[in-house]
């Protein structure tokens, strides 16, 4: 097992293509082109912190009208079955493989786990739960954020992945200024 700071949760197998070992990726940033520039990518279960093992790329492509789709073969994949077996994985590249980031940028992979907190006049913050997911209307990527309500119930909300939105991207959370009507009720009463 590879220390997850070290690698970059990129997207998952979505199916098998073909007879030869092939499969369908589905990227989390359907822009990204770090899969595409790597020559090894690293594989685990859904839920794991890192890849289990590593795989080399042998051919990576796009799908035709299909946002942040792939078909990747692999050289240790030799048919369908092979294919099959990692139905459902999880897929990561080295960061070591990525370009550098300029000062004010991030991976969105990054947030998932941090708080989300907004800001009040006095310096204060107000939480406004955890980033757990990241999603896409076709327009903009969206941040999925859990919190719980005054019952103690998880409940979830989105907000756009955008620099108007986000303020500050820290090790320990992320600052938003969010426009009314965009949190949950709940949560504008407190901010």
């Amino acid at each position: 097992m590879v220390d997850s700071s070290d690698v970059l949760e990129v997207g998952f197998v979505s199916s098998p293509h073909g007879v030869r070992g092939a499969v369908y990726v589905q990227l989390h940033d359907p822009e990204s082109r770090a899969l595409a520039a790597a020559r090894r990518i690293g594989v685990g279960p859904r839920d794991a912190a890192g890849p289990e093992r590593w795989l080399e790329v042998v051919e990576c492509a796009e799908v035709p009208g299909r946002a942040g789709r792939l078909r990747v073969r692999f050289a240790e994949l030799r048919d369908r079955d092979d294919a099959e077996a990692l139905k459902g994985s999880t897929l990561w590249v080295d960061r070591a493989a990525l370009p550098e980031l300029a000062e004010d940028e991030y991976y969105l992979a990054d947030a998932i786990g941090r708080r989300v907190v907004r800001l009040r006049d006095d310096g204060s913050s107000v939480a406004l739960g955890t980033i757990v997911g990241l999603m896409s209307n076709g327009a903009q990527d969206l941040f999925e954020v859990e919190w719980r309500n005054a019952e103690g119930r998880a409940e979830r909300w989105l907000f756009p992945a955008l620099p108007g939105f986000v303020r500050e991207v820290a090790p320990e959370r992320v600052v938003v200024e969010l426009p009314l009507g965009m949190l949950p009720e709940e949560l504008e009463d407190e901010s």
